[in-house]
């Protein structure tokens, strides 16, 4: 089942209200106190078997740094969702800015890479939202989505998909307890299995320390390091989900503009009015 856990912030409220009236679908919905509050609750979500989403914006997001670690070092499935806003601090609370980049990437203590993808117009919010919860259940590992309060304000026509057309997501609940550990990996993608409360003979620890491949805490500087290379090379691997990205316009010529975000709709009408004007110009628009 889907559990959000929350603290509301503009402009990313929304997301839990909306996620709080689906009750019909199963959707566990808990407003906490504080944004730490809300990532812990998620947290304890995807260790307990649910698909664990969190929501903020910046201010937020950096309040939730800690406990991200939390997630990258217990390997455990989490979507947190940004809405950025300006900053820095409560900075502009109803303007778009896409300065959380960095943050997202890097505002974490030690080694602690994550998943980052970041959505392009309000409709892609739907599929990224659902590209960021089957990378994280299938890779075990935390995932970052940005959006900003341009998109998230923002609407356009959306065609609903039928479910039957998404492509599939293939959880790794672990399956046989004889060969059971908290951190064997799958050798192609590096992902642990996951086992949750309640599954016979599934016995394991996981935490915020160092541990070895059973979960038993170690502090011998060779296995962090060896861990510390596994949890980047599972993040790096996640690449093999990853679409070629498309260019709009030539895929040579004068000039190609790059962007990221909410930015689309402006570099994309500027791109087409550029091109009327006779210029060689392409559009390279990312969201991995």
């Amino acid at each position: 089942e889907l559990f959000v856990g929350s603290y509301p912030i503009t402009p990313a409220t929304e997301i839990l209200q909306t996620l709080a009236d689906r009750k019909d679908l199963g959707v566990k919905s808990f407003q906490a106190e504080d944004e730490i509050a809300g990532i812990a609750t998620a947290i304890g979500a995807a260790f307990a078997g649910d698909l664990a989403v969190t929501t903020t914006s910046g201010p937020g997001f950096a309040l939730k740094s800690e406990a991200i670690g939390l997630a990258v070092m217990a390997e455990l499935p989490l979507v947190i969702v940004n809405v950025q806003r300006g900053g820095p601090s409560t900075g502009l609370p109803t303007k778009t800015e896409q300065s959380d980049l960095l943050q997202a990437l890097y505002g974490r203590n030690g080694e602690s890479p994550v998943v980052i993808l970041a959505a392009s117009t309000p409709s892609d919010c739907f599929w990224f939202a659902y590209k960021a919860a089957k990378i994280a259940l299938e890779r075990m590992v935390p995932v970052v989505l940005l959006t900003d309060g341009f998109l998230g304000n923002g609407s356009e026509p959306w065609k609903l998909p039928k479910i039957e057309e998404l492509p599939e997501i293939k959880p790794r609940i672990a399956k046989d307890p004889a060969v059971f550990k908290a951190y064997r990996r799958d050798s192609e993608t590096l992902a642990r299995e996951w086992a949750f409360p309640g599954m016979d003979g599934f016995q394991h620890r996981i935490g915020g320390l160092e541990k070895n491949v059973a979960g038993n805490v170690s502090h011998d500087p060779e296995n962090h390091q060896k861990n510390t290379d596994i949890r980047k090379q599972k993040v790096d691997r996640v690449v093999d989900m990853v679409p070629d990205l498309e260019v709009c316009g030539d895929t040579s010529g004068d000039a190609l503009i790059v962007g990221w975000g909410g930015t689309y709709g402006h570099m994309l009408s500027t791109l087409r009015e550029l091109r009327m004007e006779g210029k060689n110009v392409s559009l390279a628009h990312f969201n991995y």
